[in-house]
């Protein structure tokens, strides 16, 4: 069906006619912000609504075969996941090493929403200090971007209401805002050079790697960048020239940190750049690989700065079963020598 020139109403950017879809995307025509290019048929479910019936239908029609489609796309991950481990458990018996896992850690635009003293934030949308400082203090590139809700705030297109619908109601407003709702972390998209809007794509980020999301609170330094929360990966797309790679949890495996634990666990006590390793620099990028040996430091220290608390056991378990699934004898492993445990001579 053809719904060119039909009429739409979204929550947030009131009447507007279509003026293309595809598979992926529909552009929209509003007569408050202009052009919008919108997830196609996903906007639907929560906040786009056709005028027209029919419309309706045709459009409910796609998302439900679209979640089919998913269903089958996860039966047959989960299929592929029991093969792989039935296969490693086979080559484990017969003598063989297994394939270099590595794990991950993303650098986070800082985010206070949803902040308590249960975790920093990345559960909301930013407070509006917040949204000052990533836009006109730090010019970060999404936040400062046209297609951005919390820019379209900024200016005065939107009201703050309208802002937190699009995120309560499971809308996107940026990769913060629901990363400790959805527990996912995205590679990003290329920013600047000859790539520059090409999808980033995740390299040896297997089942079972650790997945570890770091940031700095606002004016602070490098150095002081924390670690406020970690996941067992159980999901994971390597991403392609079309759409950027991506690990996520459904597991037990997941861990917030309070901002005063966070604080605790800098991620430069862990990691270290190859080139310059007494410097904590991330420079150009937004995710770092590590092995396992890394990964257990800071899940052992995550489970010191946990005790006394009802996430200590889980984090006991957490410890324990990387451990096992990662073959080490916890004892072997060394205390953290990153980048702010080494001294320059």
């Amino acid at each position: 069906m053809n719904i060119q020139g039909q009429v739409v109403t979204h929550k947030a950017f009131g009447k507007g006619t279509v003026l293309s879809t595809d598979c992926n995307h529909i552009v929209i025509s509003f007569a408050k912000v202009g052009e919008k290019t919108l997830q196609f048929p996903d906007v639907f479910i929560s906040f786009l609504k056709a005028d027209d019936v029919t419309v309706s239908q045709y459009v409910e029609g796609l998302i439900e075969k679209k979640k089919q489609q998913e269903k089958k796309e996860r039966e047959r991950k989960e299929l592929e996941y029991q093969k792989h481990d039935q296969a490693f458990d086979k080559k484990v018996k017969a003598g063989y090493k297994k394939m270099a896992r590595a794990n991950i850690a993303f650098k986070c635009n800082f985010c206070d929403g949803g902040r308590s003293d249960k975790q920093v934030g990345y559960h909301g949308v930013c407070s509006d200090p917040i949204i000052n400082n990533n836009i006109e203090v730090e010019h970060r590139t999404w936040c400062s971007s046209d297609n951005s809700a919390c820019f379209n705030y900024f200016n005065g297109k939107i009201s703050r209401e309208a802002l937190d619908n699009i995120c309560e109601d499971g809308g996107f407003v940026c990769y913060e805002s629901q990363m400790l709702r959805d527990w996912k972390a995205l590679a990003g998209i290329v920013q600047n050079g000859d790539r520059k809007g090409d999808p980033m794509k995740l390299h040896q980020v297997q089942r079972n790697s650790l997945c570890v999301l770091t940031t700095r609170n606002p004016g602070s330094r490098e150095s002081d960048r924390y670690i406020f929360g970690v996941f067992l990966v159980d999901d994971t797309y390597e991403g392609d020239g079309e759409d950027e790679g991506y690990v996520s949890t459904s597991s037990k495996y997941k861990l917030k940190l309070s901002p005063k634990e966070a604080q605790k666990i800098l991620f430069w006590n862990y990691h270290s750049n190859s080139n310059n390793p007494a410097v904590p620099a991330w420079n150009s990028g937004l995710h770092r690989y590590f092995q396992d040996d890394v990964a257990i430091q800071i899940l052992r220290d995550i489970v010191e700065v946990k005790k006394e608390t009802s996430d200590y056991l889980l984090a006991e378990e957490f410890l324990d079963y990387f451990c096992n699934i990662s073959h080490v004898n916890i004892a072997e492993i060394a205390s953290p020598s990153g980048a702010l445990k080494r001294k320059v001579i």
